[in-house]
């Protein structure tokens, strides 16, 4: 057999789109002897994916149950080649390089590209060569997707939150006195590349030591299945403090965690991904007995808090005199009542904020195997989306930390 190759190619090098943003590339297929073909045609897909199995046991053995669910967001076809453009059912294509242009244009009110084992949001191209009597060829093509979530947008965010609980820590007939810890932040809106600064003070009244106590920038992710919901943790940066012994005191002061490239909270427009951050304190008793966790919601976003971005030389555009290039696109809903006025509309990226990069996510690149895939598949096979990454502090970028993905079901 000869050579035969199939790519999707994107025209320009640009790693981010927007909704309303229009995507141009073209289609090649390389064949170095003839091919017999009905339809040469492009699908542009966006879609979310939940699937995961779990182990039942049942008085007649174990099976293994599927959680599924799924929703579109669009699909857009465009036929390349086929009966419409040579008037036949079927065509021997002489070999030769074949390049098929396409221009798509990203409908609004979509949520942001993400990627995990377990739950996908994705916008995919994928060509299709239609052979008869034959295996079809494909070939797949990935791009990012982002809703810019403007921080401006959600209330209250500049202002503090903090939370208090305690465990009381049984061990036969007898019960302790309580570990308590209580732990704030000064602001609730963050995006990635800065770091969340946080205070936690932590009690022991009890009679036993504690192995540890640990504060960690939590990603909380819930898939919403069609009969049943899993919550997943994934630690994206951890610090650790030594025992406490029994009636002793700890306490994390000022100390700060880094944000690497996350997807934006919410993940606004999917109603079967949930994404949620949280500084949470741990402390973990030595022997029996279940940790105590303490998390404060915090929400990270693509376009920072106004007064964070003017420390760091964001230049803004003045409330009452909007910017024309920058205003909301006639087919947007209108923000909810009472919205704080954002920085910029809900489509559009800022043209030039400083030390702004694109970073791939640090949760890595997943699998984008699907069914039906085989060695007439082409294209990405793992593919991890970018996002928004501010470079306002000394931290290296290329060392996301160690990660525990997926790790911790909550």
């Amino acid at each position: 057999m000869g050579k035969r190759t199939l790519a999707v190619h994107i025209d320009n090098l640009k790693q981010v789109y927007f909704p309303g943003d229009q995507v141009s590339g073209r289609v090649v297929l390389e064949i170095s002897e003839e091919l017999k073909v009905r339809k040469i045609e492009l699908l542009f897909h966006g879609f979310a994916d939940v699937h995961w199995t779990e182990r039942r046991q049942t008085k007649n053995g174990s099976h293994t149950v599927h959680y599924r669910n799924h929703e579109d967001y669009f699909v857009q076809h465009f036929p390349l080649f086929g009966k419409d453009q040579t008037g036949e059912d079927k065509t021997v294509m002489a070999p030769n390089v074949y390049t098929f242009p396409f221009t798509a244009v990203i409908p609004y009110n979509i949520p942001s590209s993400y990627e995990a084992h377990i739950g996908q949001v994705r916008y995919m191209f994928k060509a299709n060569v239609d052979r008869p009597w034959a295996f079809d060829m494909h070939a797949k093509h990935m791009i990012t997707v982002m809703d810019a979530l403007d921080l401006n947008t959600i209330p209250n965010l500049e202002s503090r939150a903090e939370k208090t609980d305690q465990k009381v820590l049984c061990c036969l007939c007898c019960a302790s006195d309580p570990i308590s810890a209580h732990v704030r932040v000064e602001r609730q809106g963050y995006v990635a590349g800065e770091e969340v600064q946080f205070w936690a003070e932590i009690n022991n009244q009890s009679n036993r030591t504690m192995t540890c106590s640990k504060g960690s920038l939590l990603m909380s992710v819930s898939y919403h299945a069609r009969s049943k919901t899993r919550t997943v943790g994934n630690v994206l940066g951890e610090l650790r403090h030594g025992a406490i012994e029994g009636g002793g005191t700890d306490a994390f002061v000022g100390e700060r965690l880094h944000i690497p490239a996350v997807p934006p909270s919410f993940l606004r427009g999917c109603r079967i991904i949930d994404i949620r951050y949280f500084v949470n304190v741990t402390v973990d008793p030595s022997g029996l007995g279940f940790d105590l966790h303490v998390p404060v919601e915090i929400v990270i976003g693509s376009i920072p808090l106004r007064n964070i971005a003017q420390q760091h030389g964001f230049a803004l555009p003045p409330a009452q005199q909007p910017i024309q290039d920058l205003q909301p696109r006639p087919e947007m809903p209108p923000p909810y009542v009472g919205a704080p006025k954002g920085l910029y509309s809900d489509t559009v990226m800022p043209s030039a904020v400083p030390n702004t990069v694109f970073t791939q996510s640090a949760l890595g690149a997943v699998s984008t195997a699907e069914e039906g895939d085989n060695e007439h598949t082409y294209g990405n096979t793992n593919y991890a989306p970018v996002y928004t990454y501010y470079n306002w502090s000394t931290h290296d970028t290329n060392r996301q930390g160690q990660l525990q993905i997926e790790g911790q079901h909550l």
